[in-house]
């Protein structure tokens, strides 16, 4: 039995890796909980016939049923917010996250980006996992000499309020250091800080670079601007997971065993982009053009925003970049013009409107100069690629 709750990208990641070790020391049969709304509860796992079982610990309606049984099961990631919760999974065989890698993993990158600044962002209950994260990230910074400031939820109304939470946690990051590295203990909380930020006018990632955990793709892309975020290696848990259990159904153990696996890699996006040059005018003017390059906007906008003479911002922008204001605004719009040839079945004149361009036979002459083909040939040479 399988007990994943499948709006978790990190257990959707392991079921595709259990069948992978399924398919090579097999065959098993499955019977699959997901947590979905109009599936039956499980309320007697002896009665399924089951030899096994993998489970999480987010059904945790269905925990009280699976800790009963005496099928041989294994645990994912058995730390509960609370270590007196975390106790009823001692006596059961575990594949753990080493949660205080994964902190100094995060610690790692960030001073590797060049920060002097570091700051933490806990999850809402400051769960075990997060404390471990917390602890790796700060031990490793302290290391170096560095400090780590850490924002805590200060209070049940603001656990239970986002609205009235990310007041605070605006309040909280202006008063940073800048420019300041964060982790963020999960994608989750990563996107909640990128959305303060462009509430609250703070640069991303001139002022405040954000890096989460988890690389879940949808939360990772989908943020403005997109995160960078720490890929656990999920695949080594599956595997290990699934072959303790095979061995625990084969009665060739019978020991508890607690395994753990880490971080594997760092998905790097612009939320924690270091540029090559310094001129923050220049900075923050490329994060205004990223954010809108698909809106139409023009170098009036631009300069709107940075609030200096449209003279100044063009001879600053050139002196730290090499290229205008225009250029980099045209180069911005081509990126976007490439995403929706390859994501979209958008027509070449609404993709041409919709990225600001006058006329679709000018797109056209600037996108073959740029890309030595034209948007047709790009379109279908994407799409054979994939």
């Amino acid at each position: 039995m399988l007990l994943l709750e499948t709006s978790n990208k990190i257990n959707r990641d392991r079921i595709g890796g259990i069948l992978r070790y399924e398919r090579l020391f097999g065959p098993w049969r499955f019977h699959f909980v997901e947590g979905k709304r109009f599936e039956q509860p499980v309320r007697d796992v002896a009665s399924l016939g089951v030899n096994g079982i993998l489970s999480g610990t987010t059904l945790t309606e269905l925990l009280p049923a699976v800790m009963r049984t005496r099928v041989p099961t294994v645990f994912f990631d058995a730390q509960e917010p609370s270590q007196q919760q975390h106790r009823r999974f001692l006596k059961f065989s575990t594949v753990t996250c080493d949660n205080r890698a994964v902190g100094c993993f995060g610690a790692e990158f960030l001073l590797k980006q060049g920060f002097s600044h570091f700051a933490y962002v806990e999850d809402i209950w400051n769960s075990l996992w997060s404390q471990g994260r917390e602890e790796g990230f700060r031990e490793r910074l302290e290391q170096t000499g560095a400090s780590c400031a850490v924002y805590r939820v200060a209070s049940p109304k603001l656990r239970d309020d986002w609205g009235r939470e990310q007041h605070a946690l605006a309040k909280w990051l202006a008063s940073l250091p800048k420019p300041v590295g964060i982790l963020a203990a999960c994608d989750v909380r990563g996107r909640q800080i990128l959305d303060t930020c462009q509430w609250a006018n703070i640069g991303v990632p001139d002022e405040v670079a954000v890096l989460g955990i988890d690389n879940d793709e949808l939360i990772c892309s989908s943020a403005n601007p997109p995160m960078s975020s720490i890929l656990r290696d999920t695949e080594k848990s599956d595997y290990l997971a699934a072959e303790l259990l095979d061995r625990m159904m084969r009665r060739k153990t019978r020991k508890k065993e607690a395994l753990r696996y880490g971080p594997l890699e760092v998905i790097e996006r612009l939320s924690t982009e270091r540029f090559q040059f310094v001129d923050r005018l220049a900075v923050k003017a490329i994060e205004f053009i990223r954010i809108n390059s698909g809106i139409g906007m023009g170098v009036p906008d631009v300069v709107k925003r940075l609030g200096v003479s449209r003279r100044l911002a063009e001879t600053r922008f050139r002196q730290a970049t090499g290229h205008s204001i225009h250029e980099e605004i045209q180069n911005a719009r081509l990126e976007q013009v490439c995403r929706l040839l390859r994501e979209t079945d958008l027509s070449i004149g609404k993709i041409t409107e919709q990225c600001g361009f006058v006329t679709e036979s000018y797109l056209g002459l600037i996108f073959r100069r740029h890309n030595q083909m034209s948007m047709r040939e790009y379109r279908r040479s994407s799409r054979q690629d994939a």
